[in-house]
C-alpha cells in the first residue's frame, strides 16, 4: 500500500514536470515577442522625435508647412517610412493667432510628429500612435 501512494506522489510530481515542458516554449515564445514589439514601439518614439526636431530646424528658417513636413517624412526610414502612417501637424495662421481665436491650437509654435508603430511586422499596424513635439526657435532676421 505505501509502495503505491510512492508510485502515485511521484507520478503527479512527474505530472508538474510534463506541463513545464510543454508550457516553456510558449512562455518564451510569448517573451520575445513581448520585447521585440516593445523594440518597435520605441523605434517608432525614436524616429518620431528624430522627425519632429528636423521639422522644427526648418521651420526656425521660415520654411511654410510642405517643407516641413518633407523634412520630417525624409527622416524615417524602413517599416515606418509609409505616409499613410505619418503624420506632421505644424499649425501656423490663424490657428494660432490669439486675437482672432479665443483658443489657439495647443501645437502653435511646435511640430509634431505622430507615427502608428508596426505590430510584430511591418504592414501590420498597432492601433496607437507614437507622438514626439519639438517647439520650434525662430530664427531673428538679419
Amino acid at each position: 500500500m505505501n509502495r503505491l501512494r510512492a508510485l502515485r506522489a511521484r507520478a503527479a510530481s512527474d505530472a508538474g514536470v510534463v506541463e513545464f515542458t510543454a508550457m516553456l516554449p510558449i512562455v518564451l515564445v510569448t517573451v520575445v515577442v513581448l520585447v521585440w514589439e516593445a523594440f518597435l514601439i520605441g523605434m517608432s518614439a525614436t524616429y518620431a522625435s528624430h522627425a519632429a526636431n528636423e521639422g522644427a530646424r526648418i521651420a526656425a528658417v521660415g520654411g511654410d508647412y510642405a517643407e516641413v513636413k518633407e523634412a520630417s517624412v525624409k527622416r524615417i526610414h524602413g517599416a515606418w517610412a509609409d505616409e499613410d502612417n505619418i503624420e506632421v501637424i505644424y499649425p501656423t495662421g490663424q490657428r494660432c493667432d490669439r486675437d482672432v481665436t479665443p483658443q489657439p491650437d495647443a501645437d502653435c509654435g511646435h511640430v509634431r510628429v505622430d507615427i502608428k508603430p508596426p505590430l510584430v511586422f511591418p504592414g501590420f499596424l498597432l492601433p496607437m500612435e507614437v507622438s514626439a513635439r519639438t517647439k520650434v526657435v525662430y530664427e531673428g532676421e538679419g
